[in-house]
């Protein structure tokens, strides 16, 4: 019985490891004419999205949730001290990349965005 109870802990826990937006991510993009450089790193249990992002309006914490490869994941902000959240919504290609479009409100701008792992390259 503890075999199985381990067995059943590392198989569960590879899971977790293995998904792939867990992880941390460097993040660069464009909302009309302003750069993103933001280095988010986030976690996934249960389909839910949790961890942290910063950049230059500082660091703030994350939620979201991920489908597959669909992730959507917002934080707040600070702009000349109005509040802001960014939810950024994307696909992770083969590749390993994460790629979409970035929402600010409440000032109901976009842009684009892409995010590659901060560190080794995926194992295929």
């Amino acid at each position: 019985m503890k075999f199985l109870t381990l067995a059943l802990f590392c198989i569960t826990a590879a899971f977790a490891v293995d998904d792939p937006a867990t992880g941390t991510w460097k993040i660069e993009g464009d909302i009309q004419g302003n750069p993103i450089n933001d280095l988010c790193t986030l976690t996934v249990a249960d389909g839910k999205i949790t961890g942290t992002c910063k950049g230059e309006m500082g660091t703030f914490d994350v939620t979201g949730e991920v489908t597959d490869k669909k992730i959507v994941f917002r934080h707040g902000g600070d702009y000349q001290g109005e509040k802001l959240t960014l939810t950024y919504s994307g696909t992770i290609d083969d590749t390993g990349v994460l790629k979409g479009t970035v929402d600010v409100q409440p000032m109901d701008v976009a842009g684009d965005f892409s995010a590659k792992k901060d560190g080794p390259p995926p194992v295929q």
